[in-house]
């Protein structure tokens, strides 16, 4: 029985880089300032339909904005968190393919050279296409690389859960799914632009195109615009245009 593409994208979790969200985005409803940065150290929320949806963040007050859509439980006591107590570095470098099954690159094409690594927000009219070499299959690929972001105190914070969990369920009872779950988020990784595929019961040839735009001329930057395009039978999900 062919598999959905969600369910051909959990498989990415053996790569062992966290939980696979095929709709990685954030809630459309929730706060700019959130949509900003996502999904967040100190997050409580459930699993939905592949995707995480946030309640509240414990290591924010209960004034925060993103506090506010759901409210927060009752006796909400934050926990203490610092910028220090947070590992952030590069860790999936720009270009990087993280693949279920076996994937080769078939086409490669960057203005007139391919000696150029299609990446580069200065090289124009970029291509890339893959064939995933299996019957089934999902691959994630991350144009800008991906920052990874671990919590620190980690006991600390287990004890902070243990002590509030009881009130984060009473809390969240009335929204949990049939499984029953409540997921707290220690660490995530964070990315600005994406793009997930999958494939099922067909060999397939799955691309993508990059496409630049020059923006701030005066100021000598480069602003990257992606566009991204599917070929033969895959599934394609890509990140959304916030213009935030």
């Amino acid at each position: 029985m062919p598999k959905s593409s969600s369910e051909l994208y959990r498989r990415l979790a053996s790569q062992k880089h966290g939980i696979p969200q095929f709709t990685p985005e954030p809630n459309d409803n929730l706060p700019v300032e959130y949509k900003k940065v996502g999904v967040s150290i100190g997050d409580i929320g459930i699993w939905s339909d592949d995707s995480f949806d946030v309640l509240f963040n414990t290591c924010w007050p209960a004034e925060h904005s993103i506090n506010g859509v759901h409210g927060v439980p009752k006796d909400f006591i934050p926990f203490p968190l610092n910028t220090r107590d947070i590992s952030r570095r590069p860790y999936h470098s720009a270009g990087s393919v993280i693949a279920s099954a076996k994937v080769a690159e078939v086409n490669l094409a960057v203005g007139a050279s391919s000696t150029v690594s299609p990446f580069v927000p200065a090289t124009l009219g970029s291509s890339l296409s893959f064939t995933i070499q299996s019957k089934q299959g999902a691959i994630l690929v991350l144009p800008e690389g991906a920052t990874r972001e671990n919590l620190l105190p980690v006991e600390a914070f287990r004890a902070h859960v243990r002590k509030s969990s009881a009130q984060w369920y009473n809390f969240a009872r009335d929204r949990l799914p049939m499984s029953g779950s409540l997921f707290v988020v220690t660490g995530c990784d964070k990315t600005a632009s994406w793009g997930i595929a999958t494939v099922s019961e067909t060999r397939g040839t799955i691309g993508f195109s990059l496409n630049f735009t020059v923006a701030g001329v005066a100021e000598g930057t480069l602003v990257p615009r992606y566009e991204w395009r599917d070929f033969g039978s895959a599934t394609v999900r890509t990140s959304p245009q916030y213009g935030l």
